[in-house]
């Protein structure tokens, strides 16, 4: 389960119970305010294992992985906490469920709120009415992915860019990098100018979301941090197709004005 990015403001009735009423809880949070608050919910909680330095990130999912599914094979009914929503940005909780099931026991994932549910909020961001193209920032350079640049634009993790161990924020060449590369992609469907949002949703419900605007030409040199996401803008909303109107009989009206109709 997740415990959403503010964590007890953020926590849903579901997820919460699920913590107080579990045999073992093991959690991977963000700060040790919600490792206290998860622990106040069921004071045996305890934290999964999280490597450090060049430690790679899939031997430190498959080590949180064998640690829950090491509690499940005892017969306990076992709760597993992560940060934000577990199944965005979360390969661990996707595994640990798929684990579980294939070894016959019942496992299920209860959502919580993301960073990027609070990205749409902070930015005034309605999917629905523009779609949106959504992508971890290192899969989207290594994958070649098509961009359309009239839709909305997410990029999750753009500090982690070819960085396959734990985060490392005095590595400024290796950040600098992964940037320059962002950028000289984006160039391809954007303009040098475009304005571009380096966002951050607020860890505490006192704080401010991170919310930068800066020119596409300029983010390569901008501090980002593990949990930098960049909003890129379309730069002009598509077309309608008069004809597709007249087809499926909408006269809800015609040219960039035109709203989805199931959006009100």
């Amino acid at each position: 389960m997740g415990i959403g990015i503010q964590w007890a403001g953020q926590t849903t009735l579901a997820a919460q119970r699920a913590i107080q009423q579990a045999d073992r809880v093991l959690f991977a949070v963000a700060d040790a305010w919600a490792a206290r608050w998860v622990r106040s919910l069921n004071p045996a909680a305890e934290s999964l294992p999280y490597g450090e330095g060049k430690t790679p990130r899939r031997s430190i999912y498959a080590e949180m992985v064998e640690r829950i599914l090491a509690e499940v094979r005892k017969g306990l009914k076992v709760c597993a906490v992560f940060y934000g929503h577990p199944g965005v940005l979360a390969s661990p909780a996707h595994a640990a469920v798929r684990q579980a099931r294939d070894e016959g026991f019942s496992a299920r994932m209860l959502p919580g709120v993301s960073s990027i549910d609070c990205l749409f909020a902070d930015l005034g961001l309605d999917p629905g009415r523009d779609g949106l193209q959504l992508f971890e920032a290192t899969d989207f350079l290594i994958r070649g992915r098509e961009v359309d640049a009239r839709t909305p634009l997410v990029l999750c993790q753009i500090g982690g860019v070819g960085c396959a161990g734990v985060f490392d924020p005095s590595d400024a060449a290796r950040i600098r990098r992964g940037l320059e590369a962002l950028v000289e992609r984006l160039r391809q469907s954007y303009p040098a100018a475009h304005e571009v949002v380096i966002y951050e949703a607020a860890a505490h419900p006192l704080a401010s979301p991170r919310l930068d605007r800066v020119a596409l030409s300029a983010l390569a040199a901008a501090p980002v941090d593990d949990v930098s996401t960049l909003y890129v803008p379309p730069v002009a909303r598509a077309a309608v197709d008069p004809e597709v109107l007249e087809r499926i009989g909408w006269d809800g009206g015609a040219g960039a004005g035109v709203d989805s109709p199931l959006v009100h």
